[in-house]
This record gives structure tokens, C-alpha cells and sequence, in this order.
């Protein structure tokens, strides 16, 4: 790898976030979840069972809408709003078909359950995804394929992010099944940013010690 490649080992986290919505992005995408969750709550235990849906979904309707003004009045990025607003729509039409509050949260499910699958059978061929993933966000070459000790950090890294999105998925279908709407809202929100993160500390850590580790040109 050349002197770039080594620069951007050491990226920062906070660089790497930014990347892939950073932040920001993650907290607002949990937003209208919440006030899903909550509205609906509160309209239940004031006797509006059969309202409560609706109620739901216009609230979340209207902070994600509140979230995109807020950005844009602020120049922030709008990765995060917007791919918030696109999946939110999508969570209210599974809620809207099936009638049911808790399927407003199957759509997320199903996407953490996917990557799952995908990032181990990456693993399993020996292509781990993070490798890809890392060479395209930093503007790498495919070098690292070729570097056995890169390929195994990388592997790790993928195993990581494997189980991140694994804790989310069973957090999440255990929530479901015990019909908890308003907590599977948490557990959106608190397992999104926290394991996140963790994640890329891994991935940044593995590259960084693997680079460490390699003897210097003569």
C-alpha cells in the first residue's frame, strides 16, 4: 500500500462516521421511530385504540419533516434526513397494510437481518466486505487482497460488524414478538449509534495494528 493508504489507517473515527451519515444522521434516523412509538403509546392509554395508528404516523410524519427544515435551515448534511424520511415511509407502509403498530419496525429488522447474512458470507469465501467497503470510503486500490495479514484484519473487522448487526436483529425480533412497540423504539435508537461506532473502532484498530506490525521498507 502507498503513503496514503497508511495516512488513511489512521483515520479518525469521526471522519469515517461522516461517511456513512455520521452522527447526526444515525440520531435523526431514530427520531421518528421514537415519536412513533410514543404517540401511539399515548393514544392508547387515553382510549383512542383505533386512532392510535394513524395519530403514529402522522407525528412521524411530521418530525421527519421537521428534521429535513432543520437541516437544510442549518446547511447540515442531508444523508441522514433523507435516508431517514425514505425508510420511514417504508416502515409506514408495512404498519399501514398489516394494521399493527410493531410492524412499523419489520422493514429495519429485515435490513439488519440481510446484512448479517451478507457480511458472513463474505467471510465464509474469504471476501470480506468491510475490505471493500474501507478501499472504496478511503479511496483505496485492492492491494489489501493481496496482503495476508490486511485480509485477515479485515476479516475480523467483518466479523465484528457480523455481529453488530446480528445483536440488533435478535434485540429486535425478541422485542417484536413480545409485541414491546415502544421499546423495540429504544432499541433502535440505542443500538444504532453506540454499536456503530464500536464497530468502526474495530475496524480502524485492526488496520492500524496490522499496518504497525509490517516491517518497514529497507
Amino acid at each position: 500500500m502507498s503513503d496514503t493508504a497508511l495516512n488513511s489507517a489512521s483515520t479518525p473515527l469521526s471522519k469515517v462516521l461522516t461517511k456513512v451519515g455520521g452522527r447526526r444522521g444515525l440520531i435523526e434516523g431514530g427520531i421518528p421511530p421514537i415519536v412513533f412509538a410514543a404517540t401511539n403509546a399515548i393514544a392508547g392509554m387515553q382510549g383512542h385504540g383505533e386512532q392510535a395508528l394513524p395519530f403514529a404516523v402522522a407525528a412521524a410524519v411530521v418530525s421527519a419533516v421537521g428534521i429535513l427544515m432543520l437541516s437544510i435551515a442549518q446547511g447540515a448534511s442531508l444523508i441522514g434526513a433523507v435516508r431517514g424520511s425514505v425508510l420511514l415511509l417504508v416502515a409506514i407502509g408495512f404498519a399501514l397494510w398489516s394494521g399493527s403498530a410493531r410492524s412499523f419496525f419489520l422493514p429495519g429488522i429485515y435490513v439488519d437481518a440481510l446484512y448479517t447474512a451478507g457480511i458472513t458470507v463474505s467471510i465464509v469465501i474469504g471476501r470480506p466486505v468491510v475490505g471493500f467497503a474501507y478501499a472504496l470510503l478511503m479511496g483505496l486500490d485492492d492491494s489489501w487482497r493481496r496482503n495476508r495479514s490486511l485480509r485477515l484484519a479485515f476479516t475480523l473487522a467483518s466479523t465484528a460488524w457480523a455481529a453488530t448487526y446480528a445483536a440488533r436483529t435478535a434485540a429486535q425480533v425478541w422485542l417484536y414478538r413480545a409485541d414491546q412497540t415502544e421499546l423495540l423504539a429504544v432499541a433502535k435508537l440505542l443500538l444504532g449509534w453506540p454499536l456503530t461506532a464500536l464497530a468502526v473502532v474495530v475496524t480502524l484498530a485492526a488496520v492500524r495494528r496490522t499496518r504497525s506490525e509490517e516491517p518497514s521498507p529497507a
